[in-house]
């Protein structure tokens, strides 16, 4: 399994070089199950985009491109520095990473 190729969007959106090494790096290292799981078991909190095979994925790159586009108005984004960016679409690209262990 390609890992790094469910994430060429928001790994681009990463800045720092070396900041976007440690996030394939540790995007790499995420369990198989990440890929395949839906983001909620039971929908109650989650829309139908995320739910079923691979939900979890979408709910993820979902996340990261809310996060992006407020990062990338000045209204927003004018009050954090580009490492700050950088780090808040890492986390919420690894944010439920280990959701189920």
């Amino acid at each position: 399994m390609d890992k790094l190729s469910y994430f060429k969007d928001e790994i681009n959106y990463i800045r720092d070089s070396k900041l976007r090494g440690d996030l394939e790096a540790l995007i790499n290292l995420l369990p198989d199950y990440f890929f395949e799981i839906p983001a909620s078991s039971t929908g109650k909190y989650h829309p139908d985009f995320a739910l079923g095979e691979g939900g979890l994925v979408r709910h993820t790159k979902v996340a990261v491109r809310f996060a992006h586009e407020l990062l990338e108005n000045n209204t927003v984004g004018s009050k954090f520095s580009s490492r700050d960016k950088d780090l808040i679409i890492i986390a919420l690209t690894l944010h439920d990473g280990l959701k189920s262990g």
